[in-house]
């Protein structure tokens, strides 16, 4: 099982800016802002983090501090240790419907069974 679920543009190449995303979570999918382009919701008794980042071409990426990031080309959601068929309902909701409303794909070695 991976830790994470990735979303993402098709190649990379769309990007969408990070006060988008932040409108798009906090109002539409119920999450909190902790910090620039980081967000957490609590479900069902444990945290599911959030993280945008800017990407390279071939999805990977390195940075010291997301401040003064402003389009983002990748979502990654923290999957909770021990986690039950509800909060994993959840979560794949979520990585949908950011997908749905974003145009985005969700990685086939998404994290969840």
């Amino acid at each position: 099982m991976f830790d994470y679920i990735s979303v993402h543009s098709n190649d990379y190449t769309k990007k969408i800016k990070s006060m988008v995303l932040e409108q798009y979570l906090t109002r539409n999918v119920g999450f909190t802002k902790i910090s620039h382009l980081t967000f957490c919701k609590e479900i069902n008794g444990k945290l599911v983090r959030l993280t945008g980042i800017p990407a390279n071409p071939d999805g990977s990426y390195a940075f010291n501090t997301l401040n003064g990031i402003e389009e983002v080309n990748l979502i990654e959601i923290d999957v909770p240790r021990y986690i039950d068929d509800t909060i994993e309902l959840a979560i794949s909701g979520i990585a949908s419907s950011i997908a749905k409303e974003f145009s985005w794909i969700i990685d086939d070695d998404h994290g969840l069974n």
